[in-house]
């Protein structure tokens, strides 16, 4: 087993551009196997038809989801709050960048 040299985090064996290498599962480094850990790992891929997803019916579900209209309405007021501030922010900077 290989720890990261980065994070300390668990190097599983994977394939990239048909090398075969070593990645982190937390901060994603990534290093090319030795000769020695090719042979103690093996790295296969499943691509079979018995390969399946499984989901959740609320994943799957192509409904949407109704906000009631309370909800709605504090949402459009907060968003056009934000965006109204922002464009506020970058008028004032521009009037000061200008002076």
């Amino acid at each position: 087993m290989q720890f990261c040299p980065k994070c300390g985090g668990l190097m599983v064996p994977a394939k990239k551009d048909n090398k075969d290498i070593l990645r982190c599962t937390k901060c994603k480094f990534e290093r090319e196997m030795t000769d020695k850990e090719k042979k103690q790992y093996s790295v296969k891929e499943n691509k079979g038809k018995t390969a399946k997803v499984l989901t959740t019916s609320l994943v799957s579900d192509k409904g949407e989801i109704k906000l009631s209209e309370d909800q709605l309405a504090h949402e459009r007021e907060e968003y056009y709050k934000e965006v109204g501030l922002d464009l506020l922010r970058e008028e004032l900077e521009e009037s000061q960048e200008e002076e």
